[in-house]
Protein backbone atom coordinates (compact mmCIF):
# COMPACT_ATOMS: atom_id res chain seq x y z
CA UNK A 1 0.00 0.00 0.00
CA UNK A 2 1.33 3.54 -0.91
CA UNK A 3 0.17 6.34 0.95
CA UNK A 4 0.67 8.88 3.17
CA UNK A 5 3.03 7.26 6.46
CA UNK A 6 1.92 8.52 9.63
CA UNK A 7 5.01 9.43 12.30
CA UNK A 8 4.27 9.86 15.80
CA UNK A 9 7.13 11.84 17.90
CA UNK A 10 6.57 12.54 21.42
CA UNK A 11 6.29 16.71 22.33
CA UNK A 12 8.47 17.35 25.40
CA UNK A 13 7.86 20.90 26.69
CA UNK A 14 11.35 22.92 28.14
CA UNK A 15 9.34 23.28 31.65
CA UNK A 16 8.87 18.99 32.45
CA UNK A 17 12.25 18.08 31.54
CA UNK A 18 14.80 16.13 33.87
CA UNK A 19 16.78 17.77 36.15
CA UNK A 20 20.63 17.28 34.93
CA UNK A 21 22.22 14.95 36.81
CA UNK A 22 24.53 16.18 40.11
CA UNK A 23 27.95 16.76 39.51
CA UNK A 24 30.28 14.12 41.96
CA UNK A 25 32.92 15.59 44.23
CA UNK A 26 36.68 14.44 42.80
CA UNK A 27 37.47 11.16 44.74
CA UNK A 28 39.66 12.15 47.71
CA UNK A 29 43.67 11.51 47.22
CA UNK A 30 44.68 9.22 49.88
CA UNK A 31 47.82 10.82 50.76
CA UNK A 32 46.25 13.92 51.73
CA UNK A 33 44.59 14.36 55.33
CA UNK A 34 46.53 11.77 57.29
CA UNK A 35 48.01 12.95 60.58
CA UNK A 36 51.67 12.01 61.59
CA UNK A 37 52.11 11.56 64.74
CA UNK A 38 55.68 11.81 66.58
CA UNK A 39 57.23 11.56 69.88
CA UNK A 40 59.76 13.32 71.55
CA UNK A 41 61.71 10.98 72.33
CA UNK A 42 60.85 9.95 76.09
CA UNK A 43 61.74 13.54 77.35
CA UNK A 44 59.17 14.96 79.97
CA UNK A 45 56.92 17.61 78.98
CA UNK A 46 56.80 20.70 81.45
CA UNK A 47 54.02 23.93 80.72
CA UNK A 48 55.54 26.76 83.22
CA UNK A 49 52.78 27.13 85.57
CA UNK A 50 52.47 30.04 88.54
CA UNK A 51 49.74 31.63 90.51
CA UNK A 52 49.86 34.74 93.22
CA UNK A 53 47.11 35.67 95.56
CA UNK A 54 47.43 39.03 98.05
CA UNK A 55 44.74 39.34 100.56
CA UNK A 56 44.21 42.74 102.85
CA UNK A 57 42.64 43.43 105.82
CA UNK A 58 41.85 46.37 107.68
CA UNK A 59 40.05 46.54 111.17
CA UNK A 60 37.26 49.04 109.56
CA UNK A 61 36.59 52.89 112.11
CA UNK A 62 33.81 52.34 114.26
CA UNK A 63 31.59 55.68 114.93
CA UNK A 64 32.02 56.77 118.59
CA UNK A 65 30.01 59.66 118.68
CA UNK A 66 28.46 61.63 115.69
CA UNK A 67 26.63 65.79 115.81
CA UNK A 68 24.15 66.45 113.55
CA UNK A 69 21.28 68.81 112.68
CA UNK A 70 17.91 67.16 111.44
CA UNK A 71 16.55 68.91 108.39
CA UNK A 72 13.37 69.05 106.28
CA UNK A 73 14.18 69.49 102.71
CA UNK A 74 11.41 70.53 100.72
CA UNK A 75 10.61 70.15 97.02
CA UNK A 76 11.21 73.25 94.81
CA UNK A 77 9.47 74.11 91.41
CA UNK A 78 6.99 72.19 89.24
CA UNK A 79 9.05 68.87 88.58
CA UNK A 80 11.84 69.86 91.22
CA UNK A 81 12.91 72.51 88.80
CA UNK A 82 14.54 75.52 90.56
CA UNK A 83 13.88 78.05 87.83
CA UNK A 84 9.92 78.88 89.21
CA UNK A 85 11.02 79.19 92.41
CA UNK A 86 7.80 77.97 94.18
CA UNK A 87 8.45 75.70 97.33
CA UNK A 88 5.88 72.59 97.31
CA UNK A 89 5.69 72.31 101.45
CA UNK A 90 3.29 69.23 100.64
CA UNK A 91 6.62 67.31 99.35
CA UNK A 92 9.43 67.33 101.36
CA UNK A 93 12.18 64.62 102.92
CA UNK A 94 13.89 64.67 106.44
CA UNK A 95 17.83 64.14 106.64
CA UNK A 96 20.47 64.55 109.05
CA UNK A 97 23.82 66.76 108.05
CA UNK A 98 26.40 65.38 109.46
CA UNK A 99 28.47 68.48 111.06
CA UNK A 100 31.36 66.15 113.66
CA UNK A 101 31.80 62.88 113.90
CA UNK A 102 34.22 60.68 116.17
CA UNK A 103 35.93 57.17 114.80
CA UNK A 104 37.86 55.39 116.67
CA UNK A 105 41.01 53.39 115.15
CA UNK A 106 43.75 51.34 115.68
CA UNK A 107 46.04 54.29 116.18
CA UNK A 108 43.75 55.82 118.14
CA UNK A 109 40.67 58.52 118.20
CA UNK A 110 39.98 60.64 114.68
CA UNK A 111 37.99 63.65 115.12
CA UNK A 112 35.87 64.98 111.41
CA UNK A 113 34.20 67.96 111.58
CA UNK A 114 32.36 69.46 108.36
CA UNK A 115 31.61 72.93 107.06
CA UNK A 116 28.31 74.08 107.16
CA UNK A 117 26.77 74.44 103.15
CA UNK A 118 24.98 78.08 102.35
CA UNK A 119 21.77 78.39 103.34
CA UNK A 120 18.52 77.31 100.89
CA UNK A 121 14.98 78.72 100.74
CA UNK A 122 13.93 75.71 100.63
CA UNK A 123 15.62 73.82 103.81
CA UNK A 124 14.65 73.79 107.17
CA UNK A 125 16.07 73.04 110.49
CA UNK A 126 14.25 70.91 112.91
CA UNK A 127 16.55 70.37 115.79
CA UNK A 128 20.05 71.18 115.79
CA UNK A 129 23.61 70.05 117.16
CA UNK A 130 22.09 66.59 117.73
CA UNK A 131 24.16 63.78 119.63
CA UNK A 132 24.11 60.40 119.05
Amino acid sequence: MAGFEVIVRPVVFPNIRPAPARALAPEDNPDQGIAVLGGSGGRLIDLPHSYSTSVSQQKPHTESKRQFDKERIYQVGQGGSTRSGEINRNNYIDVERLKKVRLNTEGGALKMIYSNPPPAANVETLETDVVR
